[in-house]
């Protein structure tokens, strides 16, 4: 599934999605020439914000996330996070997000081709979301 983002070249982007795979957008750099998109193919569990990108994130299906897998999605301090939980949703078991609600933050549970969505609309709208995508 192909995306139509806005032309936001200073943020992390969403530009695809299909199973086993997404691709990204990066931000411009200074040297980047006019014109000139570098993009990112991830075939790995990753976390994304407008600003910043953790590759290889450890969880590859909702059974292996922990509490501790969401910390870095704490310290980033987000109004909300989408939880992409591969090709179809699964929940995980309350205790695991209950550290983001303790701190303010909502999660939103979907499927990885509706966060990939979601988080472009939510980013292009200045929210401060991050996406922890499951791309398996």
């Amino acid at each position: 599934m192909r995306f139509a983002p806005d032309k936001d070249f200073s943020s992390y982007t969403i530009r695809s999605y299909q199973a086993g795979q997404v691709n990204l957008i990066l931000p411009a750099t200074e040297e980047d020439t006019a014109g000139r998109i570098n993009e990112l193919t991830l075939t790995r569990s990753f976390i994304i914000s407008p600003k910043q990108l953790v590759q290889d994130w450890t969880p590859q299906n909702i059974a292996e996330l922990t509490e501790e897998d969401l910390r870095i999605v704490i310290d980033w301090n987000p109004e909300l996070v989408l939880l992409g939980t591969g090709e179809r949703i699964e929940f995980p078991p309350p205790a695991i997000t209950q550290s983001l609600y303790t701190k303010g933050i909502g999660v939103e549970v979907m499927d990885t081709a509706a966060a990939c969505r979601t988080y472009n609309v939510l980013m292009y709208e200045q929210r401060e979301v991050v996406a922890a995508l499951m791309v398996g």
